[in-house]
C-alpha cells in the first residue's frame, strides 16, 4: 500500500504515477482539507480512469450553496493537492 500526492491542472485532473502493479491495483482519492480565503474547505475527487500504474482522478473542492440548484462541490483550481492510496493486488 502506498499514498501519492499530486496537484491538479488547470482542468481540476491530477494524473498519477506508480510503479507497475502486475494487476490492476485498487486506488482510493483520500479526502482532505485546505483554508481557502480563511475558511476551510473539502478536496476529494473521484478516480476517472486507472491502469496499473496510474490514474486520472478529477479533483473537487467543496463550496457553501445558497440554492437548492447548486452543488456543494465545484472543480478544483489548479495545484491543489490531491491524495491517493493505491493497493496492488
Amino acid at each position: 500500500m502506498e499514498r501519492y500526492t499530486q496537484p491538479a491542472n488547470a482542468s481540476g485532473v491530477a494524473t498519477f504515477t506508480w510503479p507497475p502493479c502486475t494487476t490492476t491495483p485498487d486506488v482510493d482519492v483520500i479526502p482532505g482539507w485546505i483554508t481557502i480565503g480563511g475558511v476551510q474547505q473539502m478536496v476529494t475527487g473521484g478516480v476517472a480512469s486507472q491502469t496499473a500504474s496510474g490514474a486520472t482522478v478529477t479533483v473537487k473542492i467543496s463550496q457553501g450553496t445558497i440554492a437548492l440548484s447548486g452543488t456543494p462541490f465545484r472543480q478544483a483550481d489548479s495545484g491543489t493537492a490531491s491524495i491517493v492510496r493505491v493497493i496492488c493486488n
